[in-house]
Parts: C-alpha cells; structure tokens; sequence
C-alpha cells in the first residue's frame, strides 16, 4: 500500500559520540522512471509535513532527495533522511515526482523463516532439473543513452509526457542538448519547463492537442520564417509556436538556437 510512515530510533554521531533521536522517512510505492526520477503516490498534506514550501502550483508534488537514500525493489520503498530532502513543490493531486543525483543503497526484504519441517514419513529429496535463464530483456540503447546524459530536470519533463508524445519530446531534447547543455526546471505557476541557467526556451506539455508550446527569446520579426510553424508573438520579449509533428523539430530547433542568439 502507497503512503508514508516516520521512523524514530537512537543512534549515536561518531563526530560528537553522543546519543541521539534519528528519524528516516519511508515512501512505499515508489516506481522507479528513470535514473534519479521516481513517481509516488502521495497526499498533498502528507507532502507538506516533509517541509517548508510556498509553492502550491501544478498536478504533482516535488520531492529534492540531497544525500543517499535506499530502495527495496521487492516491496518498492524507498527511504531517506527528510533531513536532507528538499519540498519544491505541493501539487494537486496524488502524485509526487521524487528527484535525485545521489547514490541509491539497494535493499532487500528479509526473506521469510521456512515453516517448520512437518512430521510424517520422511521422503528422500531429489532436486529438479534447473531452469533455462530467461534470455535478457532487449532495451533501446538509444534510450539508455538518452537517460544516461541527461539532467534530473529534463528526465523530470520526459516523465511527464503522455505515452504519444514521448517520442517527439525526446527528440526535441535530444537535438538541443546536443548543442546547448543546459537543464529544463519545472515552473509550477506557469506548468511549464524553463531552460537553465539562461531562459532563452520554455516548454509547455499540452497532452489535449497532443502538442509543446514552445516559447523561445525574441519578438516573432527577429525569427527567419521557418516552413510548417507559425511563430506568433508571446509576453515580455518572447515569441511562441507549437511542435506536433517530428518532422518539425529540426525547425524548432533552428528557432530556439535563434533564441539564444537574441539573448546576446
């Protein structure tokens, strides 16, 4: 069962040696999506006792996991110190995304005591003949290496793309992260990504239409036209278009790489 549960114990600082309260947190439920990118079914008030946070935009609470933490695959719970959490965001709903950079401590559920042997005739034990190994799951390399080479907050954004429009986004961040190394941050007041450090590209996921709204640095006459998008004019010096279609990335990306220029 999804949720979360405190644990208090003594333990002692090797630095101060000094015994002391620890508590650890443990959300059950915790699907892995990517490397460093969790998903969790989590309240909104159960969300807010993990910290102090003033934002309370979007769908989904934000989790910042700062030092190592562990995983129980088997019962998929995942542990760590709220000390060393951080609360970005408290959404709407059940979900919470959990971020991470930090080494992972996989653990295993203690594997239960075999019942007692049950008395009777004995029978001698002849072992049966042992499995064929499965053959290994094929996996997209591509995608393995896409994952590898991005940041937590582009995984954050690849996550958050209904099933269709997965492949278009990462292409799209594929293509750009090829020139610009930057990281996507979630801006829940507006539900979209901001480019990072330097805000010359934003991205809006909009799953009704099936499309990114793109808005990009510059007022639409300083963009050259690009074939198949409109680029119309945004707020505060940015102009917008949207990208549907995978044979417009190489456009989009022409105007976002435009974009970045105009901050110059």
């Amino acid at each position: 069962m999804a949720g979360l549960k405190a644990y208090f114990y003594s333990a002692s600082d090797p630095e101060t040696q000094t015994m002391g309260l620890k508590v650890t947190i443990t959300i059950d439920g915790a699907k892995r999506i990517e490397q460093g990118l969790w998903k969790a079914t989590l309240k909104p008030e159960e969300a807010a006792t993990l910290g102090e946070c003033n934002s309370t935009s979007g769908p989904f609470s934000v989790l910042l996991l700062e030092s190592t933490f562990d995983y129980d695959l088997q019962t998929q719970s995942l542990t760590f110190d709220p000390n060393a959490s951080r609360l970005l965001n408290i959404g709407s709903t059940d979900q919470v995304i959990l971020l991470s950079g930090e080494t992972v401590r996989a653990v295993k559920t203690a594997a239960a005591a075999p019942a007692a042997a049950r008395k009777g005739k004995s029978r001698e034990f002849r072992p049966k003949a042992p499995l064929a190994a499965a053959p290994a799951k094929a996996e997209n390399t591509s995608e393995i290496e896409l994952s590898n080479a991005l940041s937590t907050g582009d995984k954050l954004f690849l996550s958050e793309l209904p099933a269709e429009m997965r492949s278009l986004g990462e292409q799209l961040l594929s293509e750009v992260r090829k020139e610009f190394p930057g990281e996507l941050c979630y801006e829940p007041r507006a539900a979209k990504f901001d480019e990072t450090p330097e805000i010359f590209w934003t991205v809006k996921i909009q799953p009704q239409d099936k499309s990114l709204r793109i808005t990009v640095r510059g007022t639409p006459e300083s963009f050259k036209q690009t074939a198949g998008i409109r680029v119309e004019l945004d707020k505060f010096g940015y102009s917008f278009f949207t990208l549907s279609q995978p044979e417009q990335v190489q456009g989009a990306l022409s105007l976002i790489r435009q974009g970045r220029i105009n901050m110059l």
